[in-house]
């Protein structure tokens, strides 16, 4: 009998839904489907602190020790992780705390160290959003501007090089964190990056078509 294929856990942004991987995970399910036509399990639930209605704290390890209860939830003993923003940087913190459960990373807009004035930029970014920007995800400026920090707190330091798991790094050819992406990359002992024409900070929202052609490529 057949392996099932490693599952993949879609991990979204503060701002942002869990909706914003849905054509990834149509990607998934299509593209990757086995040819014994077992299915490729792809889920992606909401960060613990974020879901409307459930407020609670919002810190990188309680985020990721509900990742791994997810994964026990839905009898996955590893995945690969697909993260964007602060996704992206809990995606990291479970494969530093739990490497056993993280068969691989996709990555998009992390960073290993954050710069003062591309946070302070992002802030000022934050400050001036419309409201109707954020109004499907239930987050408010202060959220965002609280996940910001969050993540600029992160210290994942020698760790890094302990996750020797397969890690895709994409980043917008626009984004003003390519730098940091590309320092990410080079951190990590098995990870490669990818820059993508025509998008900025939001790589698998602004060209979905390039980021599902690297996703699939990638996990295949």
């Amino acid at each position: 009998m057949a392996a099932r294929p490693t599952p993949v856990v879609f991990l979204h942004s503060a701002g942002l839904t869990p909706q914003m991987w849905q054509s990834q995970v149509e990607a998934v399910a299509t593209l990757l489907q086995p040819e014994d036509g077992t299915d490729v399990r792809a889920i992606a639930p909401w960060l613990a602190g974020l879901r409307p209605g459930r407020p609670g704290e919002l810190s990188l390890n309680l985020a990721a020790a509900e990742v791994v209860s997810t994964l026990d939830r839905y009898g996955m003993d590893s995945a690969r992780l697909v993260g964007h923003q602060l996704g992206a940087m809990v995606a990291l913190e479970v494969a530093a705390a739990e490497p056993e459960r993280v068969a691989g990373l996709v990555l998009s807009g992390a960073f290993a160290t954050p710069g003062k004035v591309a946070l302070a930029l992002q802030k000022s970014l934050i400050r001036v959003m419309p409201n109707r920007a954020l109004a499907d995800s239930g987050a408010t400026k202060e959220d965002l501007v609280r996940a910001l920090d969050l993540m600029a707190s992160a210290d994942f330091g020698s760790h890094l090089k302990e996750i020797t798991v397969p890690v895709l790094v994409v980043a917008g050819a626009a984004d003003p964190g390519l730098p940091a992406a590309r320092q990410l990359a080079s951190q990590l002992p098995n990870a490669r990056l990818e820059e993508l024409a025509g998008a900025g900070a939001n790589p698998s929202l602004e060209a979905p078509d390039a980021y599902n052609r690297l996703l699939v490529d990638f996990l295949s």
